[in-house]
C-alpha cells in the first residue's frame, strides 16, 4: 500500500472499533428499552478493536495472544453482531450453530497455530469462517421486517464483507505452503487490511439507522396512538379518515364509519372504580381489533366512545361488522371485568358531496337513536345529505384535521 503499512490499517480498526462501541453504549441509555441490541453491537465492537490491538503485538508476545485468541476475538465480535440483529428482530433463537461453527474452526486454528505454525491454514480456516459469519449477518439483517434502505445497507456490507473473505480463503488456496504473515503481499490481503477497519464503521452505521428508524416508529407511534389501548388517537383518526374519503370519491367506492359508545360507562366506573373502567375500555378495544380487518382503523374519539372506519364497505357490509362487535363486546372473557354492552351508529359514504365531518354527525345521530332505543343496539343513519345540511346550523361540534399521515 501507498504510503502507508497494513500494521497502520490494524491500529485504525482499532480506533474504530473502539469508538463504534463507545457511541453504541452512549446510544443505549438514551433509547427505551424495548429496543434490543445496542449493547450486544458494542460489545462485538470491543471484541474487534482489542483484536486488532493484539494482532499489532505479532512478534513482541506470545502466539497465543497475537494470532489464535485475535482471531477467535474477531470471530466473536461477529457472532456479537449477528446476535444483536437478531435481538433487535425479536428472535428468541440462540447463536448455537455459530458457536458450533466458531468452536470447530477453534480446533482446526489450534491445531495450525501450535503444532504446525502453517500461516496459510490459519488465514484458509478464518477466511472461511468468517465469510460464514459475516454472510449469516447479512441474511438476518434482510430478515428484518421493515427492508427498507438501513437495512439494505446493513445487508449489503455484510455481504461485500463476506465475499473479500471469500476471495481471500480462495486466494490462500492458491498460494505457496511456506507463506508467512511477512510474504503475504497479494492484492487479496491488501484489499482485507484496507477495508475491515472500515467495514466495522459502516457495520456499526447501519446498525445505528436501523435503531434510530425504530425509535422514529415509536415516537411516532406514542404520537399517534392511544397510551390505553393502543388504537389512533382522536386527531390521528381524523387524519386517516380524511384521506380514506379523499380516495373513496376519486375511486366511487362505499366507505362507512362506525361510531361507538359504551353503555352505562359512569355506572360502571362508579361502582368498580376507574381502575376496572380503564379495563373495560382496553378489553373493547381489544375485541374490536379481532373482529377488523388489516385496512380498517379504530380510533378513540373521547372517553368511551370508538370510532371505526371500514373502506370499501357498503351500508349493509358495515352493518354486518357493526352487529359483530356488538354481539362480541357482550361476551365476558374475563372474570375480573364486569359484564357490558355497546351501542353503535353506522353512516356510509354514499355521495361525492359528503365531508368527514357529516360522516361523522351522521354516525353520532344513529349512535344515539340506538341509545333511545334501549342500548346495546346497532342503528344505521338513513339520510347522510340531510346530516350535512344541519351542519351550516351549527349542529356539528367536529373539527375538520389537516393533518396528514
Amino acid at each position: 500500500m501507498v504510503g502507508i503499512d497494513l500494521r497502520a490499517f490494524i491500529v485504525i480498526s482499532a480506533a474504530f472499533g473502539a469508538l463504534c462501541a463507545f457511541v453504541l453504549f452512549v446510544m443505549r441509555s438514551g433509547f427505551p428499552r424495548d429496543i434490543m441490541g445496542l449493547t450486544r453491537w458494542g460489545c462485538g465492537c470491543v471484541s474487534m478493536a482489542v483484536a486488532a490491538l493484539l494482532f499489532t503485538m505479532r512478534g513482541s508476545i506470545p502466539v497465543l495472544f497475537s494470532s489464535f485468541l485475535p482471531n477467535l476475538l474477531v470471530a466473536a465480535g461477529v457472532i456479537a453482531m449477528h446476535g444483536s440483529i437478531r435481538e433487535f428482530g425479536g428472535s428468541q433463537r440462540k447463536d448455537r450453530d455459530l458457536l458450533l461453527l466458531v468452536g470447530a474452526a477453534g480446533l482446526c486454528l489450534a491445531t495450525a497455530t501450535f503444532m504446525y505454525d502453517d500461516y496459510r491454514a490459519r488465514v484458509i480456516i478464518m477466511s472461511c469462517t468468517l465469510a460464514t459469519l459475516f454472510a449469516a449477518c447479512a441474511l438476518a439483517t434482510f430478515r428484518l421486517q421493515r427492508n427498507a434502505f438501513a437495512e439494505r445497507f446493513t445487508g449489503f456490507i455484510f455481504l461485500t464483507t463476506a465475499g473479500i473473505m471469500l476471495m481471500r480463503c480462495i486466494a490462500a488456496l492458491f498460494q505457496s505452503s511456506s507463506l508467512t504473515p511477512e510474504t503475504d503481499t497479494s492484492w487479496v490481503h491488501k484489499i482485507y487490511m484496507a477495508t475491515f477497519s472500515f467495514s466495522i464503521v459502516a457495520l456499526s452505521i447501519g446498525f445505528m439507522l436501523i435503531i434510530n428508524r425504530a425509535l422514529h416508529s415509536k415516537l411516532e407511534a406514542l404520537a399517534l396512538r392511544d397510551d390505553m389501548t393502543g388504537v389512533y388517537r382522536r386527531e390521528a383518526f381524523l387524519a386517516v379518515l380524511s384521506r380514506e374519503m379523499t380516495e373513496s370519491k376519486l375511486t366511487h367506492r362505499a366507505m362507512s364509519v362506525l361510531m361507538m359508545d359504551l353503555d352505562n360507562f359512569k355506572d360502571i366506573n362508579d361502582r368498580h372504580g376507574h381502575p376496572i373502567g380503564d379495563r373495560v375500555i382496553t378489553d373493547f378495544s381489544a375485541k374490536v381489533l379481532q373482529i377488523l380487518r388489516r385496512d380498517d382503523a379504530i380510533g378513540r374519539y373521547g372517553g368511551e366512545e370508538f370510532l371505526v372506519l371500514l373502506p370499501h364497505t357498503p351500508k349493509a357490509d358495515a352493518y354486518g361488522v357493526a352487529d359483530r362487535i356488538r354481539t362480541i363486546a357482550a361476551e365476558v372473557w374475563s372474570a375480573d371485568i364486569p359484564s357490558y354492552t355497546v351501542s353503535i351508529g353506522v353512516a356510509t359514504l354514499e355521495t361525492a358531496h359528503a365531508d368527514s365531518a357529516a360522516l361523522i354527525d351522521a354516525a353520532d345521530k344513529a349512535l344515539y337513536a340506538a341509545k333511545r332505543a334501549g342500548k346495546n343496539r346497532v342503528e344505521a343513519a338513513h339520510n347522510l345529505a340531510d346530516s350535512r345540511s344541519r351542519l351550516g346550523q351549527g349542529e356539528s361540534k367536529l373539527p375538520v384535521t389537516g393533518i396528514l399521515l
